[in-house]
């Protein structure tokens, strides 16, 4: 063979080669291959993991949600909406009957029943078990105040009916609504087949807690690439319906990139509590052709200042600190309006915010100095001021509180750690004042997370057996007035001790992509209908 015949049977073999690739990749307009639907949202804050019995951290609730179905969630308009459940209901107020969708099924194809909702409330009741998930459940019978078994026995308040079928018995009467919310969007049942085997005290180590393999939402986790982007893929059986993607990504990346992406069309949409966009990008963003973007409905999440009763145990000092914060400056020069200064434990349009205490603690550098003298202040005390990074305009309002807290007397160190790992140190107690997003519900009063004894996101450590009692009080209280009056009593408590000064809300800018045709940001309920999400070419 000469080199010409040679250089043709060798150009013939990459031409081939080439048409093989061009054919296996495909296209949008290839007849025989059809394109992948994808969506990709954008955060700001990485999930910590993947297990659904813990509660702390806002971006591994949202996506174990998405992998294993509470009973009910909350929509758009603060109602719940059934998810496993297909219906939770009660006669008496005390015992309440939940059945189970008829079609449920985890991923390897095994039915959902009540035996694997029992087995996950014993592994969140169980002692050995971390689950700070678990104070919810404190309200049924047979679990004491944290919400454990401390003696491994059956839980009296749980019975099985039938394959799909429980009956929850609560210790006293109580609300449908708050048992929806309190326990139906805070179980996530876990498959009883998998992990029955499992230690409880080993639970936490075996690898279906750090990846999920079976499980009963929408989408299947398929990988996480830390602190960059979660993919998930379609579970084609789901029980409401083969989604309309493909896939579906997290992004997790700073606010300004989150625009930056939204602008060149490389995600599709924000998820308004964990990636909020920059209040400078606004007016950019609602100006793009590619997108919609929209500042209103409910707000969703309030920056709060944990202040560390072990370093700070004075509440002249915690007073002091309030009082220097130009909360008012915040919400007109920085956010230029587009959010609410917050003081207590609810937002302004919350039925249940105690109005006669506002202000609580009003902008006022010279009573702070005057509480400061008081307390007997040590001026060249340093304190340390942990904040998450990833989110600008927080970023910046823990700027001007440190110019604040100078201005009074108070030096301080910004300490700034990506937000898994402030929140690790968080918890051992590692700082003075943290500042930290927790997300609220107008229509629900519960303020146990933030104030209950021992509670996960109780920072602070604040304790006080009065208001451990009127917490569980007012999940147990059906009367409106009296539980108006439970909850009006644990904000008296709060203005009196100071834990945990509420700062600032802001307004989410929602924005989504316009090939969206269906599926948006919400502040509630955004991914209650991902089956149905869809887009166009």
């Amino acid at each position: 063979m000469n080199s010409i015949t040679r250089n043709k049977t060798l150009l013939t073999c990459i031409l081939i080669v080439a048409m093989f690739a061009v054919s296996a990749c495909g296209g949008a307009g290839d007849s025989g291959t059809k394109a992948k639907k994808t969506i990709s949202i954008g955060m700001m804050n990485a999930p910590s993991g993947f297990n659904p019995l813990e509660w702390s951290d806002l971006a591994q609730n949202v996506c174990t949600a998405i992998l294993f179905k509470p009973l009910v969630e909350f929509d758009e308009s603060m109602k719940h909406q059934p998810m496993l459940a297909d219906s939770i209901e009660t006669k008496d107020n005390q015992t309440f009957i939940v059945k189970l969708n008829a079609n449920a099924k985890w991923t390897d194809g095994k039915p959902v029943t009540a035996d694997d909702v029992i087995f996950t409330l014993n592994l969140i009741s169980h002692p050995k078990v971390t689950a700070t998930v678990a104070s919810n459940f404190n309200i049924l019978e047979g679990l004491d105040g944290n919400g454990k078994n401390p003696s491994g026995a059956i839980i009296s308040g749980v019975k099985k009916i039938d394959d799909r079928t429980i009956a929850f018995k609560t210790k006293g009467p109580i609300d449908l609504t708050s048992f929806k919310e309190g326990i139906g969007t805070r179980l996530k049942t876990m498959p009883s087949h998998v992990l029955k085997d499992v230690a409880p005290e080993k639970l936490y180590q075996h690898p279906f807690m750090q990846k999920p393999t079976v499980t009963n939402g929408p989408f299947k986790l398929v990988t996480y690439q830390k602190g960059q982007y979660v993919q998930f893929e379609a579970n084609k059986d789901y029980f409401k319906g083969t989604p309309k993607l493909d896939a579906l990504y997290f992004k997790i990346m700073p606010g300004a990139n989150i625009t930056a992406q939204l602008q060149s069309g490389e995600i599709d949409m924000n998820d308004p509590n964990l990636g909020m966009i920059p209040f400078e990008d606004t007016a950019t963003l609602k100006s793009l052709s590619n997108v919609t973007a929209d500042a209103g409905g409910i707000q969703s999440a309030v920056q709060t200042l944990m202040i560390n009763l072990k370093t700070i145990p004075d509440v002249k000092v915690r007073q002091a600190i309030s009082h220097a914060i130009n909360r008012p400056m915040i919400v007109e020069k920085l956010l230029k309006g587009d959010g609410v200064s917050v003081e207590l434990p609810y937002i302004p349009s919350s039925p249940f915010l105690n109005k006669t205490l506002l202000p609580l603690t009003p902008f006022d550098p010279e009573k702070s100095k005057r509480l400061l003298q008081e307390a007997g202040w040590d001026a060249g005390r340093t304190i340390n001021f942990a904040v998450p990074s990833g989110q600008k305009v927080r970023e910046q309002v823990a700027d001007i509180i440190v110019d604040n807290l100078k201005n009074v007397g108070i030096k301080v160190q910004i300490q700034k750690y990506d937000f898994v790992t402030s929140m690790a140190k968080a918890k051992k107690g590692e700082f003075d004042i943290y500042i930290i997003g927790l997300t609220v519900y107008p229509a629900t009063p519960d303020a146990s997370r933030l104030l209950k004894t021992g509670e996960p996101l109780n920072l602070s450590g604040y304790s006080n057996k009065e208001m451990d009692d009127l917490l569980l009080a007012g999940k147990s209280e059906v009367d409106p007035d009296k539980r108006k009056a439970i909850y009006d009593r644990v904000q008296e408590l709060f203005a009196r001790d100071l834990p945990s000064p509420s700062i600032y809300a802001q307004n989410a800018l929602k924005v989504v992509s316009k090939r969206v045709k269906f599926g948006k940001p919400q502040s509630f309920g955004m991914y209650n209908d991902l089956e149905k999400w869809d887009v166009g070419n």
